[in-house]
């Protein structure tokens, strides 16, 4: 028996019907359609830049977008026919390559970031419903969501996993799979900072921090620690870690160095937090269920911003990236990305 965590993402976005839409791009940047060729998005969730490129993930259609970062363009659409892409989710990129987490076919498939072109499939290892996936350096690690079951079939509970490969030839590096000890229990996201890997484990209510290096268990830091309620998403600025509470409508940040709960963030239009991004000093979370995204300062916590305006195009947004002065987020309700200034939190243009 597979056990299954699309939960608040699956349940209740997959599920609805892909309407298709005409293509079409607003904002203040806006360019003609005999400019811009049409996008297509099915089921947007993860997105990543990657030099002067943006790549989303459409999980509802088996197939990975790339778009011109400067103009919003489509450049290709890379479907599972040619490329092994099953329900694509979480997506990575350090440069030169881009990682993507295959839900249903169990693997991740790397492709050269700047053509496209496919570079290898890899199944190997405890891949087992992966969703997320992180890069750093010499390695690549990936979240996987599934629990283990033993020879009578039965679940093994916190039996979820973690999995790297090495970067230069998609060899297995580590594979973690799932006790007790380790805490992964539906793992959800994963962010890698240094010499620390951090993973959510939203059915655990729990993060767990591993040494890069050796993969071996730093700590496991529990709901009753961090106030940890379906955490999702998790990015690390480098001295603290954020993690977004997707069912307690707050973000938890931990120190690094110590494994110490600096503070939790409610309130600020936090409502179904489930995806961040760092840039700069601040903070971008996507809220599902709020249509909406916060902006708040990394160092204080504080709010600097809510963007929820209809203009904007939010609809159940599940992924965010930023570069520059620029931020992108996936809107899976309506199959489009909205493109947002930084500096002021305005719309630049939704590509649909």
């Amino acid at each position: 028996m597979r056990f299954s965590m699309r939960l608040a993402l699956t349940a209740i976005l997959f599920t609805l019907g892909v309407i298709a839409v005409a293509p079409f791009f607003e904002g203040s940047n806006a360019a003609s359609a005999a400019q811009i060729r049409a996008a297509v998005f099915n089921g947007p969730s993860g997105i990543v830049t990657c030099g002067s490129h943006v790549w989303v993930t459409n999980a509802s259609g088996n197939s990975v977008t790339e778009l011109n970062a400067y103009d919003g363009a489509q450049i290709q659409v890379i479907n599972g026919v040619s490329s092994d892409l099953s329900e694509p989710m979480g997506i990575a990129a350090d440069g030169t390559d881009l990682w993507v987490a295959n839900l249903t076919s169990d693997s991740v498939a790397e492709f050269n970031c700047e053509t496209g072109s496919s570079i290898r499939t890899i199944n190997s290892g405890s891949l087992n419903s992966p969703v997320a996936v992180a890069v750093s350096g010499a390695k690549v690690w990936v979240a996987s969501e599934a629990h283990l079951n033993d020879a009578a079939g039965s679940v093994i509970p916190n039996s979820s996993s973690v999995t790297a490969y090495r970067t230069r030839n998609g060899s297995l590096d580590e594979s973690i799979n799932g006790t007790n000890a380790n805490g992964f229990n539906g793992s959800s996201g994963i962010s890698v900072s240094g010499a620390k890997v951090w993973i959510t484990n939203a059915n655990g209510n729990s993060v767990t921090e591993l040494d890069a290096t050796s993969g071996h268990v730093v700590r496991d830091l529990e709901s009753n620690v961090g106030g940890f309620k379906w955490p999702m998403g998790i990015a690390s600025t480098g001295a603290d870690v954020w993690v977004a509470n997707l069912y307690g409508n707050s973000l938890t940040e931990i120190n690094e160095s110590t494994g110490s709960v600096v503070r939790v963030v409610t309130g600020d239009g936090l409502n179904g937090p489930n995806s961040i991004c760092v840039l700069g000093q601040e903070i971008w979370v996507t809220n599902l269920f709020g249509n909406s995204v916060t902006e708040l300062n990394a160092r204080s916590g504080t709010l600097i911003r809510l963007i929820n305006s209809k203009s904007d195009g939010l609809s159940a947004p599940t992924g965010i990236t930023g570069r520059g002065s620029t931020v992108w987020v996936t809107n899976q309700w309506s199959n489009s990305v909205t493109e947002l200034e930084a500096s002021n939190g305005s719309l630049q243009r939704i590509i649909r």
